[in-house]
């Protein structure tokens, strides 16, 4: 577990149960791309700590919507909140997973595609006879 009830009540201050700790850390998960035993990092694991503190208070006032797939507007057109992942993700643990160490930009070297010519190239031993 991420999560227990004492840190989600001393990051949010609610009382909770473990059975809505255990289904908020499951859509945390779902939405990190990663299972717990996957996580080995400290600073992520206090992070998705936080988040899946941050899940549970959100679902604990809001849970029948969280499981809504889509918005509705005013005219009549259902549209998703992809910046939020509204109604599903807690706001606070959206703006959090940013942190997170696999979500962060990554740049890889990978040499040049082709190869350059020596500049004397006439000069190499092969060419000699």
């Amino acid at each position: 577990m991420y999560s227990t009830i004492n840190s989600v009540k001393e990051y949010t201050g609610y009382d909770v149960t473990l059975e809505l700790i255990k289904r908020a850390q499951g859509i945390i998960e779902i939405y990190t791309g990663k299972n717990e035993i996957d996580v080995e990092n400290a600073s992520d694991l206090l992070l998705l700590d936080k988040m899946v503190s941050y899940q549970t208070a959100y679902m604990l006032e809001n849970e029948d919507v969280v499981f809504k797939q889509v918005g509705s507007t005013g005219d009549g057109t259902q549209t998703y909140n992809l910046k939020t992942s509204a109604p599903f993700i807690a706001p606070l643990a959206a703006i959090a997973a940013t942190g997170l160490s696999w979500s962060r930009s990554k740049s890889y070297k990978t040499g040049r595609i082709f190869q350059r010519r020596p500049a004397k190239f006439w000069a190499q031993d092969w060419l000699r006879y």
